[in-house]
């Protein structure tokens, strides 16, 4: 029983060694707890960076979107250069795009607007050389030759008879 049992010496030495550990963990334990709070406060810290920035994304794509509508409004020709403002007042790349955007807008509507002028000056052109060619045409008829020949055959006749009395 003697050897089964530790002497007093080897248990206080044990004991020692035990607290000693004990205060090791303890100290680990802080260390872990200290850890565990610096990790949750940057994990908020991400979390909040991680949703500003996903706000910021979603803008920019609503703004992505409004130039594709106005892509679409020019197509239809019910674009108004002003539904960009917002976008083009940005000051990276997007606004860019936006701004060269209603520029370029502005030059179609200018354009397009010469043109419909030169369609119908065109119209108007045409219009007359078909009047001027269907006159032509009915002067060289022989009905118009024969009316003009008659008018003539009147006239004439008024004047004589007029000069008659």
């Amino acid at each position: 029983m003697i050897n089964n049992q530790l002497s007093e010496d080897q248990l206080i030495e044990h004991n020692q060694s035990l607290q000693k550990e004990i205060e090791e963990l303890k100290d680990e334990r802080v260390d872990l707890e200290i850890m565990l709070e610096t990790i949750t406060e940057h994990s908020t810290d991400l979390e909040n960076e991680i949703y500003e920035k996903n706000q910021i994304m979603l803008k920019y794509l609503e703004q992505v979107k409004l130039i594709t509508e106005a892509a679409a409004a020019v197509e239809s020709e019910s674009f108004t250069i002003n539904s960009l403002d917002e976008v083009s007042a940005r000051k990276d790349e997007l606004g860019q795009l936006a701004r060269v955007f209603q520029h370029m807008a502005k030059q179609v509507e200018i354009r397009e607007t010469k043109l419909r002028q030169q369609v119908l000056e065109l119209k108007i052109e045409i219009d007359q050389s078909k009047q001027a060619k269907q006159v032509a045409e009915i002067v060289q008829t022989d009905s118009f030759k024969n009316l003009k020949q008659k008018l003539k055959r009147l006239k004439n006749a008024r004047k004589n008879g007029a000069s008659s009395p």
